[in-house]
Parts: structure tokens; C-alpha cells; sequence
């Protein structure tokens, strides 16, 4: 899934904040659909931190460290939390509670990203540091920026992920076990691609206090909708925070 409110790179290069705000702290709630079956939108309530220097930086729920910048290119070292998981005891479906439980982990890898008259093109590659699911991805994105107002900002996002078999057959593929227990089919998916499109709206109420509200879908690829674990074909996601700047 994507990450929670990632608006570190485009909001602090825009000339309305860059100038004025270092660091911004503040707390989002998220609303996220579940692919599985069984289970309902769920909700999650973090602090929501918004911070860009010379060699570290930090938005939402990744971070990291700046390896190499310029004035419109930057290659990080990237650290993700990737909050998506299965608990089968919480899980509504008696079928689902026969699983194994997956779990949620942090991704760390190498990202490239150009700002250019056009908007901000980036690429980054996260394996499971946890190594949880063994999870592979590769994901491809272009942002734009809309400063539509002295207080309202516009970034649209699209892009595409790719994850690798050993991500998919982990959050989810049915083992032999699993389906004597459960009665599931076994399901061993391939690698997959999953595009996806974002819109983020950044408010900024006063020289101290913004609002960010975000929108996220993601459209399930064929392997994962092919799970027999799985009810749905897309997933959508929204994010709300407040952010206090220094």
C-alpha cells in the first residue's frame, strides 16, 4: 500500500513553505479498505511528522537519508513502514481465522527523484528489511504541484508498483495448510504490477498551521484479485492531518 501522507519532497521545495518552515509535527488519521475478505475499512491514528534537511528527512510514514542533491535532483537511501497486514483472530470470516497471520514490516532501499518544469518525476526500489514476506518493489511516479491559492495547494500523483512473487504469495497466497484448514483453495500468485493514483491538498491556515488531506487508489492487479482470500478489485484510502511548523 502506499504511504500515509508522503509530502515532504514536493511541499517543502514549493516556494509558499520552503522558505519559511523546517520542520512540521503533527498527528493524521487514516481510513483504509481492506482487500481481505472478512474484513471492514480500517482506521489507524498516527503522528504525522513533515521534515527536510540537507542529509535527513522524514514525511508521514517514510524517511531517510540523502545520499547525493542538487537543486532538483536528490538519491536517497529510503525507509518505508509498511503498515499492511492480516490478524486472522480479528478477522469476521471463520475461514480467514484459519491463516497464518501476515505481518507488517519496514522496507528500506535506494530512491531517485527530479523536479522539473514539468513536476517531480521518482523511482524507488524497498526490500523487506524486516524480511517478514521476503517483499520486493519497484515503484514509478509522477507528481505535479498547483499552488491554487496563497493557502491551498494541489499535488496529483500516478505511478505504478511492481511487487515480486514472494511479496504477493506472502500477504496473498493460501499454502496447503492454510487450505486443509481453512478450505480455501492454495494459491501461489506471480509477481504483479499495481497502478495507482493520488491527489494531496495541502492547506496552509496561518504562518504556523497547515492541513493536509490525501486520496489514494490503487487498482489490484489480476494476481491478487485471483486470491481466494481476496474480495475486492481496489483499494482506497483517505488520510487527514494537522501540522504545526517551526
Amino acid at each position: 500500500m502506499k504511504k500515509i501522507i508522503p509530502i515532504a519532497s514536493l511541499l517543502l521545495s514549493s516556494s509558499a513553505f520552503a522558505a519559511e518552515h523546517n520542520i512540521g509535527i503533527g498527528l493524521s488519521g487514516s481510513w483504509e479498505q481492506s482487500p481481505y475478505i472478512g474484513e471492514k475499512r480500517q482506521f489507524s491514528l498516527l503522528p504525522l511528522i513533515d521534515y527536510d534537511s540537507q542529509y535527513l528527512f522524514m514525511s508521514g510514514t517514510s524517511g531517510g537519508i540523502h545520499l547525493w542533491q542538487n537543486d532538483n535532483q536528490q538519491f536517497d537511501l529510503a525507509f518505508e513502514y509498511q503498515s499492511f497486514e492480516l490478524k486472522p483472530s480479528d478477522n469476521d470470516d471463520s475461514r480467514m481465522k484459519q491463516l497464518e497471520r501476515r505481518k507488517a514490516t519496514l522496507l528500506s532501499g535506494l530512491a531517485y527523484s527530479i523536479i522539473t518544469p514539468y513536476g517531480q518525476f521518482s523511482a524507488e526500489a524497498l526490500v523487506d528489511t524486516l524480511n517478514n514476506s521476503q517483499s520486493m518493489s519497484i515503484d514509478v511516479e509522477y507528481a505535479g504541484y498547483l499552488q491554487l491559492s496563497e493557502q491551498l495547494a494541489l499535488i496529483p500523483q500516478i505511478g505504478a508498483t511492481w511487487y515480486n512473487h514472494k511479496h504477493n504469495r506472502y500477504y496473498y497466497g493460501v499454502s496447503n495448510n492454510e487450505s486443509m484448514r481453512s478450505g480455501f483453495a492454495s494459491y501461489q500468485p506471480s509477481s504483479s504490477i499495481t497502478p495507482y493514483i493520488t491527489l494531496t491538498s495541502v492547506y496552509k491556515f496561518n504562518q504556523a498551521w497547515s492541513a493536509v488531506f490525501e486520496y489514494d487508489y490503487n487498482l489490484l492487479s489480476h494476481e491478487v484479485k485471483s486470491s481466494p482470500i481476496v474480495n475486492r478489485t481496489n483499494i482506497s484510502t483517505l488520510s487527514a492531518g494537522l501540522l504545526y511548523y517551526f
